[in-house]
């Protein structure tokens, strides 16, 4: 029970990701652009083959088992985490990143060329366009803002396993 709030979590992430993907392919061509916001905010159809800004192009293959491997070492040390009140927002970052990283694995399994669906599209008034990305991506960096924040700030966040296990035997031996 206690691992079925995480998988729906996921699951839902994931069907919104693939869900804004498609409308994105259903309405716009490819290289389509709409304003939202006036000089800052488009929403701009483009396939990017390789990761964040393009980097290793066409590296597909490369890509998709990376991933594969990254999501079971997640899923992995999701079950085996301590189950501690201070977990909890740890957890919400790996649902972050898993979300993100199978809804973007989806894209290179499935579209043309292995290419990842991107739309959203920022520019700051004319000066400098940051690369078009999608709501995985958003997930991704997210998840992994959290993480890094709680690693660098919160003391006495237990992540360790063999740790916390090493804690509760003696525990249980005192008692």
């Amino acid at each position: 029970m206690f691992y079925i709030l995480p998988v729906i979590s996921c699951i839902i992430l994931i069907i919104i990701d693939q869900f804004i993907k498609y409308l994105t392919v259903l309405n716009f061509y490819h290289g389509g652009k709409l304003e939202v916001i006036d000089n800052f905010f488009y929403l701009t159809y483009t396939g990017n083959p390789g990761a964040a800004w393009g980097i290793l192009s066409g590296a597909r293959v490369f890509f998709l088992i990376t991933t594969f491997i990254v999501i079971i070492l997640i899923g992995i040390y999701y079950v085996k985490m301590p189950r501690t009140k201070n977990t909890g927002l740890v957890r919400l970052s790996l649902i972050l990143i898993t979300s993100g990283a199978i809804g973007n694995f989806i894209d290179r399994l499935f579209m043309e060329d292995g290419k990842v669906v991107d739309m959203f599209h920022i520019t700051f008034w004319g000066y400098y366009s940051f690369p078009v990305f999608n709501f995985a991506d958003v997930l991704i960096v997210a998840g992994v803002v959290l993480l890094a924040v709680l690693i660098l700030f919160c003391k006495n966040l237990e992540l360790n396993i063999k740790k916390e296990n090493k804690r509760k035997e003696e525990e249980n031996m005192s008692d």
